[in-house]
This record gives structure tokens, sequence and C-alpha cells, in this order.
């Protein structure tokens, strides 16, 4: 009957594919098909954002807390999400009701100082290479207020989410305001409106 039970849990168990050095184990599997909010639980803002995998060889981890160590002066985004199969790295970060534009806090040094930290570690680089396609999503309740004046750190965030060669996407096609609602509906047109029931789908598709 143990031999059952433990075929049964390694059966649900999705295999992990990374070959990501010493980081490996800090990646989860996630299922194909699978639901999941992400909400960080250090923060009292209520801020989630709901996803479904809709592909194989998911992978999601926490860069702070649980990929990056704590140093001094390292900033780090909530969640990132690898998409090995079609190569796709998305940089989540979850926010209040306000978008802070302030120098050391706000979610454009927060997501590029994590890309800068994968960039200069061997066994993460290649989530970050240049032939990898990467979106940055800033998350913020259902009364989102996007801050005025943010023009030249959208542009440094989306100089760093570019792909090498011809295929240089436009900075709206790669840095995503992500408004979380109740209700049952989802838009991507500007602005990434979406509800737990209406999740965003990943890999993320513009």
């Amino acid at each position: 009957m143990a031999k059952k039970n433990k075929y049964k849990e390694n059966k649900k168990k999705e295999p992990n594919k990374l070959a990501l050095g010493k980081y490996t184990d800090n990646f989860e599997c996630l299922k194909n098909g699978e639901k999941r909010t992400l909400k960080d639980s250090k923060s009292d803002k209520n801020s989630i954002m709901p996803i479904e995998v809709c592909d194989e060889e998911v992978y999601l981890t926490e860069p702070d807390g649980k990929l990056i160590p704590n140093i001094q002066d390292q900033q780090k985004c909530d969640f990132l999400i690898y998409c090995q199969k079609v190569l796709q790295t998305c940089f989540i970060e979850l926010k209040g009701a306000n978008i802070s534009v302030k120098e050391g806090y706000n979610p454009y040094d927060q997501i590029i100082d994590t890309i800068k930290f994968l960039k200069k570690d061997d066994d993460l680089k290649v989530i970050v290479a240049n032939n990898i396609e990467k979106h940055a999503f800033i998350v913020s309740p259902g009364r989102q207020k996007i801050p005025k004046g943010i023009e030249t750190k959208e542009r440094a965030l989306w100089q760093q989410l570019i792909q090498s060669g011809d295929n240089k996407r436009k900075i709206l096609e790669l840095i995503h305001y992500v408004k979380v609602t109740k209700s049952d509906r989802y838009s991507n047109n500007g602005q990434v409106i979406c509800s737990p029931k209406s999740p965003v789908q990943i890999p993320f598709q513009n």
C-alpha cells in the first residue's frame, strides 16, 4: 500500500528538466493547465497576479527570498517565470495602488537589478541570454495608478529586456502594467486587465 501511495506522489510531481547548477532546486516546475495566484507573503498591499500555465517546461522561482541572496544594495523582483520550451522569461513585481518611482524603491530598478544579477552568474545567465524573450510585469490591485514621468525608468528597463538582432520590440510590448480586478474579464490593450477567473496566460503572448 505504501508503494502505491509513493507512486501516486511521483506521478503528480512534474519532472524538473532544468540544468541551472546549484540553483536548479530553487525553481518549481508548473504543470500545463495549472492556475496559480502569485502573492507576496511579506507584503500587506494585497497585490496578486493570477496566472494560467499554457505549456510544458514552465518554471517558477522567487528572486526575493529564494533565488538571490541578501546582498547589500541588491534589489530583487518578487517572481520570475522561465518558459524553457519557448525561451521566454517573465519578471513580476507586485505593488500597491501607487507605483513608486523613488530611487532605490521602484519596480523598474528592482527588475533591472534582478536581470543584472542573473547576467553575471554563470549558471543563471542562460535564462536572460540575448535569445530569450523577456517581459516585465508591474502588478497592482484594481485601483492601480501608473506614475507620471516614468519614461526614463521605462527606457532603462526596456534596454535590459530587448533581444539582440532585428527582433527589437517596443517598450509597450515588453513592459506590462497589470491591473487585477474582481470582475471576470481579460484584456491586453495597452494595460493588461485580469482577474482570478481570467488569469494571465504564461507563456505570455501580446
